[in-house]
């Protein structure tokens, strides 16, 4: 690996560490199993991390953006700009800003769940490919676990659902809350049946996949990966690839999501690390504020 490459994977792990701590700072949690109160968990944290877990001090926007879709007349109070239709609003402010400034660039730089799966592929194993149409099950995700089922699948109209993504799915928050406060618990209060067990089983086999795998959670099955993977796709700063391109595939070896950005510039999965841009032998790679498929382009 080249000198700059190493410089700026080096860098890239600095921040997703420094990140990680920035996001846990309540550590006594982690020997009371208490959750921190207090007012920073108000704000979200621009990535995947439970608010449940016993040392974050911030919140998780997945979290917050289905507590309340999933609150009682959540729609009828989007008609008439209820407190709960604003926080919604600023939530998915919160979520899409990143977004549209430069794509999922969260993910590369602070989400801790991206950083857990970048280290246990480093791991010796032989080693898989995703295959490209998975992707789209994110989308599928986003749309029934975040949005659709919380909203719709209720007691009753005038009853809270349930956020179903982070119940029945989050593997995140199994191994940053579920495991830790169970410890803790010791199953005295905490139920610890069916959908713990499924929830165990789902956090087991993304941690399998992704030692044989790049961060396939995040290409597979994270929502908020499609959020700003479809935000990056009208941002600010986009990544573009020149004529000089030779297609040395030298920007997949080093990509932490196996893309090949010179056939797919644009694509919603690129996390907008930056690593293909060292690794380039000619220079054709660049973070860019043009448009795709202006003069100079390269297009796969």
């Amino acid at each position: 690996m080249p000198r700059s490459v190493r410089r700026r994977h080096a860098f890239r792990k600095t921040v997703q560490f420094f990140s990680l701590a920035a996001m846990n700072l309540h550590l006594s949690g982690l020997i009371t199993g208490r959750l921190f109160t207090g007012t920073s968990k108000l704000f979200c944290v621009p990535g995947l991390h439970c608010y449940s877990c016993p040392s974050s001090v911030l919140a998780c926007p997945l979290g917050s953006l289905q507590s309340v879709i999933s609150s009682p007349g959540f729609l009828a109070g989007i008609s008439s700009g209820s407190p709960q239709a604003l926080t919604v609003l600023g939530v998915l402010g919160f979520i899409l800003l990143p977004g549209f400034l430069a794509g999922s660039v969260a993910c590369a730089y602070v989400c801790p769940f991206g950083l857990l799966q970048e280290l246990l592929y480093r791991i010796p194993s032989p080693k898989l490919s995703v295959p490209r149409a998975w992707r789209h099950g994110r989308i599928v995700v986003a749309l029934l676990f975040v949005l659709l089922l919380p909203l719709f699948l209720k007691p009753s109209p005038a009853s809270a659902g349930n956020p179903w993504f982070c119940k029945v799915v989050c593997p995140e928050g199994t191994l940053a809350a579920g495991w830790p406060l169970a410890l803790h618990d010791g199953g005295e209060t905490l139920d610890l049946g069916f959908l713990f067990g499924w929830k165990s089983a789902i956090l087991v086999l993304v941690l399998v996949w992704a030692v044989v795998s790049k961060r396939p959670f995040c290409r597979v099955l994270c929502p908020l990966g499609a959020i700003w993977g479809a935000a990056g796709k009208v941002s600010l700063f986009r990544m573009r690839v020149d004529s000089s391109c030779i297609e040395c595939d030298r920007c997949t070896e080093v990509c932490p999501v196996d893309l090949a950005i010179y056939k797919h510039p644009d694509s919603a999965s690129c996390i907008r690390c930056g690593e293909c841009i060292r690794a380039c032998p000619v220079d054709a790679i660049s973070h860019s504020m043009a448009k795709p498929g202006g003069d100079g382009e390269k297009h796969g």
